[in-house]
């Protein structure tokens, strides 16, 4: 028998020891078994190969079936542990600010800020803790982005200031949010960033992370010093260079703004 064949076999083996947890792997592995099995020219070993293969098809559908009926409910049950509520319906789910996009054929998830508008990652293995640390790992570093919020208004602030500047417009009129955020990530790099501009010296700030903070900002009543935004219309939105989608809860309901102004 193909060596490599066997060695498939092995671990197929092993994964079915835990099938609902292996469910995409098991198939995964089941697909590469049947490709061997194509250049096998032994026909007792084929058919055998045939009948293991259509016999192991049928099981895993049952598994599948079963993992995405407890799958919602593993992760609800995480996620609650942190006061956090599993919303929507397959394949879209909605988390707090996040969206996650589930798909079941391939045994991947996609995992969106606000409704599916900024894509943070994809190819998230199917497995509920996996997803689950996932998630909390980008909430708590977007909301560790915010901690000093006094000091990034005055960053905002100032990215206003020099976009209004490049543009030669007076001070108050409207600025696309897109080109403040190009201002506001310089300004945000730390000292060692101009002294030697390499990766590791980069500070990023995402379109996510911007329309995060202004959230927080609208939340902190900074609106009240002379921060306004400007709704986007329905053609800027289909141009991410034309807007910036902003939670307006911690529920995942926000608006999509194309520009924003600040008064002296």
């Amino acid at each position: 028998m193909n060596n490599q064949l066997i060695k498939l076999l092995q671990v197929y083996n092993r994964l079915k020891q835990e099938p609902l947890k292996n469910a995409y792997p098991l198939d995964k592995k089941l697909t590469e078994i049947n490709k061997i099995k194509d250049k096998i020219e032994d026909p007792g070993l084929k058919g055998s190969l045939n009948r293991f293969i259509n016999t192991e098809k049928e099981n895993l559908e049952k598994i599948k079936e079963e993992f995405r009926f407890r799958f919602g409910q593993e992760l609800k049950t995480l996620l609650e542990k942190d006061g956090v509520a599993l919303r929507g319906q397959y394949p879209i789910m909605r988390i707090g600010l996040f969206t996650l996009k589930l798909d079941f054929e391939f045994g991947s998830a996609t995992l969106f800020f606000g409704p599916e508008i900024e894509k943070i990652r994809a190819r998230i293995p199917l497995q509920t803790t996996t997803i689950y640390e996932t998630i909390k790992k980008v909430d708590e570093e977007l909301r560790k982005s915010c901690t000093n919020l006094g000091e990034l208004y005055q960053k905002l602030y100032e990215a206003y200031k020099r976009t209004i500047l490049l543009k030669k417009r007076p001070f108050g009129d409207r600025a696309l949010l897109t080109e403040v955020l190009t201002q506001f990530v310089f300004l945000n790099q730390p000292k060692k960033f101009f002294i030697e501009p390499k990766r590791e010296n980069y500070n990023e700030f995402s379109r996510m992370k911007l329309g995060y903070l202004i959230y927080q900002l609208k939340r902190g009543g900074y609106t009240r010093q002379g921060m306004r935004l400007y709704v986007a219309t329905f053609d800027a939105t289909l141009n991410k260079l034309q807007f910036l989608w902003i939670p307006e809860n911690e529920q995942g309901e926000g608006t999509h703004y194309a520009y924003i102004s600040f008064e002296k």
